[in-house]
């Protein structure tokens, strides 16, 4: 099915490259300036195609007397993965990621299209990465997101959507940030409890300590409390996550990322499932919209006596929509 469903995004991005992409005006607040290559017309289409419905519906049928609300906009992130492992369990995946806001809502609805769980964080490996916790629900989703509450410090959400097997979810998911010691460090709380159907509850705490190093660097702590029906029935207890990751600016366009993890469960007896330590190297090529990512790592998994297992990732990452910077 995620196979199908890239060809289908890949043929369906590829057409307008045989058209003509008209030329972004300096005033457009869809566009991404002129530019003149076909490339950059063709991305700047889409990008429009993807940006100026949202903005007219809101144009249209908005109150007029609400000119504080902030115009919709969309953005759909395509990234192609490709996985090396020295004991021959390599993998490749296409990923979509696509964010619709509905017009006239206040930025309250969207919808979203996504090819993997949308809790994944960007920045490190998730507890699925380093240990099996017979967790990921695969296949293609979509759902729809109400912000309940936003703040500077805070946001409240909820998602209820449906997968690709037709089975549904519900998922709540508060996230705080908090100053410690006088802003020397932040920490941020992220709480997601989820219904789904037919695997009952799940539950996710997860705890991140960021502290500035200097202007280029900074670290991050990261611990993370995972409680399922599905755990639980397979006599696992608790999952748990934790990990610690570096990450340096070189430039603008490029940033390195080095960090290490363990991951484990609670029962029959607390233990580590697996150790992970990588290298993390991201850099826009070509265009502000086009990413790739290299990723040598090693892992040290319980079920093969924790000997060093070597690989490396490769990704392509490609984004439309409305690019701020």
């Amino acid at each position: 099915m995620r196979r199908l469903f890239g060809l289908v995004v890949l043929c369906v991005l590829g057409v307008p490259l045989a058209g003509t992409a008209a030329s972004p005006t300096s005033n457009d607040p869809c566009g991404q300036g002129g530019r003149a290559l076909w490339v950059d017309r063709t991305h700047d289409w889409l990008s429009r195609g993807l940006c100026w419905p949202s903005r007219w519906v809101d144009g249209f049928f908005a109150d007029p007397l609400s000119t504080n609300n902030e115009p919709a906009a969309s953005l759909v992130r395509i990234t192609g993965e490709r996985t090396w492992r020295d004991d021959d369990l390599d993998d490749r995946d296409l990923d979509v990621d696509a964010r619709v806001w509905l017009p006239s809502a206040e930025r309250r609805l969207s919808l979203l299209f996504r090819s993997k769980d949308d809790d994944a964080e960007a920045d490190g490996p998730r507890t699925s990465d380093i240990a099996d916790t017979g967790e990921d629900d695969g296949g293609f989703r979509g759902a729809l997101r109400w912000v309940i509450n936003r703040t500077d410090a805070m946001d409240l959400d909820l998602d209820t959507g449906v997968r690709s097997d037709l089975t549904t979810f519900t998922r709540l998911r508060y996230r705080s940030v908090h100053p410690l010691f006088n802003e020397w460090a932040w920490l941020r709380f992220t709480e997601r409890v989820e219904w789904r159907d037919p695997k009952g509850w799940r539950s996710r705490s997860l705890f991140e300590i960021d502290r500035p190093l200097s202007d280029i660097a900074s670290v991050r702590l990261a611990s993370q409390i995972e409680y399922s029906e599905e755990l639980n029935e397979d006599g696992r207890g608790l999952g748990w996550f934790q990990a610690v990751n570096l990450f340096l600016r070189e430039s603008d366009k490029a940033a390195w990322n080095l960090g290490v993890g363990a991951a484990g469960f609670t029962k029959p007896e607390a233990r580590v499932d697996s150790y992970r330590c990588y290298v993390r190297y991201r850099r826009q090529v070509w265009r502000p919209w086009l990413f790739v990512e290299l990723e040598p790592f090693v892992l040290w998994p319980r079920d093969q006596g924790y000997q060093g297992v070597n690989g490396i990732t490769l990704r392509l990452e490609t984004l439309f929509g409305r690019l701020d910077g």
